[in-house]
């Protein structure tokens, strides 16, 4: 008991009348200590933010896609992707009892389906009058273009034309159904013989000032003179459940119109006056999402002087002699297709079905394929569709406009019959608006897990470089009638499940696909709360029954986050020039993978700043012990046995980190408050048996290495052998000799830099390796924002304690050596020459620390898996400068305290 009295009372009085060198231990176990607490802190709220940021955004419209088997692209396979404009390449592929199927499994909370039936191309008329540019010219020619602009403007498909006839001087009247102009005398000449003046693709209206109410165009208004475009605008058509789509989305309360789908819905019989009609229960979106105008240009023929037009019209030759007329644009106008939409739905509204309401077909089309260009980069591949997939009902064509354009899908005809079943019923169906809904009045999701939502959302691609930005005006790159292009639109008409029996009979549309309509099912998993493992499990249950019950394909979406894909779409047909543009796929299981590489930076870091605190604290110990060697050989001397010196060092180090830690843990509740940082008043309490963790982990090799000093050489080192003198003529060798002459000190410096550069190269390889794990996807690259700062003050810290320990160690050497500084002095050395030497001395320290902690570093990299080496070397060659330069410049700080000491004091000691 009295031994250890007396140990206690000589730890006192050593921290009591050495207190400077406790006071500079204890900054140091001080600023280490606290260091470590507030980027442990920072990093806790870091990850704690990005936890959050995740949670929020974990789950999308659905957790898993449920899609036919080999459906996917090879690019989905092979990067864990789900393409974007999914749904367009996919009609059909699941049966209904699949579904059902589906629906019974257990923890299944919806089972949303979407039966993708096809592209549905009604014609409507489109009339144009050119009254207002009418001449006061007896006879007139005149000519309409119709031209489809598309891609913003870009692209331009000709439409077709209108030539019209009209004349000041005679009457029209009917004949056979078509005007034909009264000469005088009776005489009938039929100008608007279609046998004659009728071309592919164009056509010709006659009107008379004279005779205004005789109808030159069936639906034409009556006394206005133009003519009459025949337009289609291609409509994507589908089956869903009604009541799955409104637990989905909500989508019965985006209606605008009408009334919402009932799952009862089926078709029925309408008797239209004689021809029985089968009718389908369509909902209708009240958008039309089409990147195209159409435009009309009208042109006033110049008729050559002395050409009798009436007859030269009502000649065979007629179409000729149009076609070889010049003319001048004296008009242009432009109309969007919504109103031809418009007009399309108001046809198919009501009770009532007529002739013109019935589906003559419709088109269903391929996925696009793709050829891959490198990472990150596809190009679409190409493909032709003959004129024949065009014809539907009658053998007729029916091309949609811009179809001329480039192709990427294959187009699948399926035309409708126009023969009657037993019962008098035609077997192709007419459709029936019940109601009418609005896609912008849906719940929107979180961009940042977004997953593909193509029932409702238009699909777009964003220009990717300047060219693009310049050429579509800032504005993305959005589907047009092309229905073989690249970009689809989405299913704007919806009908019922019960509804598809009437649109799949083979008997009513060819090679239709009854035994499995149903393209995708998306489903919502029940109990699922976030990113924990319980709901994820969930998701991963009811996925793995979903194949084994059904055989069908998964994608788990949950935690899924849109992944930009950089595409190169060629030059158009129309005019549109190469374009590179970005697209979002979506990366499965972004959000787990995110939250690993997470869990797996915070261990690293973790350490690796405890490793640079305890580095930083035993460097210190080392050069402190160095510094007392004479003192503990002369206790060994007088019988100091080597356990108690062991724990008069380990104590009195403990001593000063329990007092620089009771000191931090004041400290770090100050910097906690100041930085917003999220730590508990147990965590800020921490800092006391880190400090006395770190004092006594530092100096227990220290103390060991004091314990085992011979007395004798403790007290007056031996002598060495005599080794061949070289002589010295600059500082610059001096420094060098210098170095060499002490290896053990100036390894011990070395040391403390090397682990700083390490650790920070190390801090470095973490980063990239945590940043390649989750950029790419929008949620991953706002997370990596969101962490930079915790590591940038880590890497910061690590190249801080290298710094000091480096000074450290050259304050104590030069403490040492101050006999020898000062009789330097005495000869005729100045205070520059001194300078040089000591920032000479630091330099050569700091880049034997740099080289050999850019290796370990490195090394450290490359274990992590980390191929980017050239940017780590850099980047640890800049860090180790930075810590050269630092060292250089504290190296002054010791230098300069010793121009206070005398050089008699000096020597006397000495």
């Amino acid at each position: 008991m009295e031994g250890l009295v007396s140990l206690v009372r000589f730890l006192a009085s050593q921290l009591r009348f050495r207190s400077a060198r406790a006071l500079t231990l204890g900054a140091g176990i001080l600023v280490a200590a606290v260091s470590f607490t507030i980027l442990t802190s920072a990093a806790t709220t870091s990850r704690l933010q990005v936890q959050s940021t995740v949670a929020r955004n974990f789950r999308g419209a659905y957790d898993i896609l449920v899609r036919p088997p080999g459906s996917f692209a090879p690019v989905e396979r092979d990067a864990g992707l789900v393409r974007a404009n999914y749904l367009a390449g996919i009609f059909g592929g699941i049966s209904l009892r699949q579904y059902e199927d589906v629906k019974r499994i257990p923890d299944v909370e919806v089972a949303a389906p979407i039966a993708n039936l096809g592209y549905v191309a009604p014609i409507q008329k489109l009339p144009v009058t050119i009254d207002e540019v009418l001449t006061r010219d007896p006879v007139q020619l005149y000519r309409l273009r119709y031209d489809w602009l598309a891609n913003n403007r870009l692209s331009r498909f000709q439409g077709g034309s209108v030539y019209v006839y009209y004349t000041r001087r005679h009457k029209l009247q009917a004949v056979d159904g078509f005007p034909a102009e009264v000469l005088p005398g009776g005489r009938r000449v039929q100008v608007c013989n279609p046998e004659h003046s009728t071309s592919r693709g164009s056509y010709l209206a006659c009107f008379s000032e004279r005779s205004p109410k005789v109808p030159a165009i069936a639906g034409f208004p009556a006394g206005r003179v133009g003519g009459q475009a025949d337009l289609q605008t291609p409509i994507l058509l589908a089956a869903i459940d009604p009541e799955q789509e409104a637990r989905l989305l909500g989508l019965d309360r985006a209606m605008v119109a009408g009334r919402y789908l009932r799952g009862s819905d089926d078709d029925a019989v309408a008797p239209p006056g004689g021809m029985r009609l089968r009718t389908v229960p369509i909902l209708a979106s009240s958008r039309l999402y089409l990147d195209q105008v159409l435009e009309t240009s009208v042109e006033r023929l110049a008729v050559p002087p002395g050409v009798d037009v009436a007859a030269r019209l009502s000649s065979p030759g007629a179409a000729r002699f149009l076609a070889r007329l010049r003319g001048r644009v004296v008009q242009r106008q432009q109309h969007s297709p919504a109103p031809i939409y418009e007009q399309a739905l108001r046809r198919y509204s009501g009770p009532a079905a007529d002739v013109g309401s019935l589906l003559a077909g419709y088109w269903s089309v391929s996925p696009v394929a793709y050829r891959t260009l490198g990472s990150n980069r596809l190009a679409p591949l190409q493909t032709e569709n003959p004129d024949e997939v065009w014809r539907l009902i009658f053998n007729g064509m029916a091309k949609p406009p811009g179809s001329d354009d480039v192709q990427y899908r294959k187009v699948h005809p399926h035309a409708g019959s126009p023969d009657v079943d037993p019962a008098g019923v035609v077997y192709a169906s007419a459709m029936r608006i019940v109601g009418r809904f609005d896609p912008e009045r849906l719940p929107g999701f979180s961009p940042l897990s977004q997953v593909p939502l193509e029932t409702y959302y238009p699909p777009g691609v964003e220009p990717a470089d300047a060219a693009g930005q310049r050429a579509l005006g800032g504005q993305p790159l959005r589907p047009t009638s092309n229905i073989g292009g690249y970009l689809a639109q989405p299913p704007l008409l919806l009908t019922t499940l019960t509804a598809l029996d009437a649109l799949t009979d083979p008997k009513a549309y060819r090679a239709a696909n009854h035994a499995a309509p149903v393209s995708v099912i998306r489903i919502r998993v029940a109990g699922v709360t976030g990113p924990d493992k319980v709901s994820r499990e969930r998701i991963r249950r009811v996925a793995a029954a979903i194949v084994a019950r059904t055989g069908l394909a998964v994608d788990v979406t949950a935690g899924s986050s849109p992944h930009p894909l950089l595409v190169e779409l060629p030059a158009g047909r129309g005019g549109q020039p190469p374009l590179l543009v970005k697209e979002g796929w979506v990366k499965k299981g972004a959000a787990i993978t995110i939250l690993a590489a997470l869990d797996h930076k915070s261990v690293a870091l973790f350490f690796l700043v405890l490793l640079t605190c305890t580095c930083f604290v035993a460097n210190g110990a080392f050069a402190a012990v160095r510094a007392r060697r004479a003192e503990i050989g002369t206790l060994r001397c007088l019988g100091w046995p080597a356990s108690r010196v062991f724990g008069v060092i380990l104590g009195e180090l403990a001593a000063v980190g329990l007092a620089a830690g009771l000191l931090g843990a004041v400290l770090a509740t100050a910097l906690v408050h100041l930085l917003h940082l999220q730590m508990a008043l147990g965590q800020i309490v921490l800092v006391v048996p880190v400090a006395v963790w770190l004092a006594v982990a530092a100096g227990v090799p220290p103390a060991w290495r004091a314990a085992r000093i011979d007395p004798l050489d403790a007290v007056r080192p031996p002598a060495v052998g005599a080794r061949t003198a070289r002589p010295v003529r600059s500082v610059g060798a001096m420094a060098l000799a210098n170095l060499g002459r002490m290896p053990g000190r100036t390894l011990l410096g070395v040391a403390g830099l090397a682990v700083g550069v390490a650790a920070f190269t190390t801090l470095l390889a973490i980063n990239l390796a945590f940043r390649g794990s989750v950029s790419g996807t929008l949620l991953g690259n706002l997370l990596a924002v969101q962490v930079r700062g915790v590591d940038f003050a880590s890497a910061l810290l690590a190249i801080g304690l290298g710094g000091l320990s480096v000074a450290d160690v050259l304050f104590l050497n030069f403490r040492e050596r101050q006999a020898e500084l000062v009789t330097l002095a005495t000869t005729g050395w100045g205070g520059r020459e001194l300078a040089r030497l000591g920032m000479l001395e630091g330099a050569g320290m700091g880049v034997l620390g740099s080289l050999g902690g850019t290796a370990l570093g490195l090394g450290a990299a490359a274990f992590l898996g980390q191929t980017a080496i050239a940017g780590l070397a850099l980047a640890g060659a800049i860090a180790g400068l930075v810590g050269v330069a630092v060292v250089a410049a504290l190296s002054l700080v010791p230098l300069r305290a010793l121009r206070t000491l005398s050089a008699p004091t000096v020597l006397a000691e000495e």
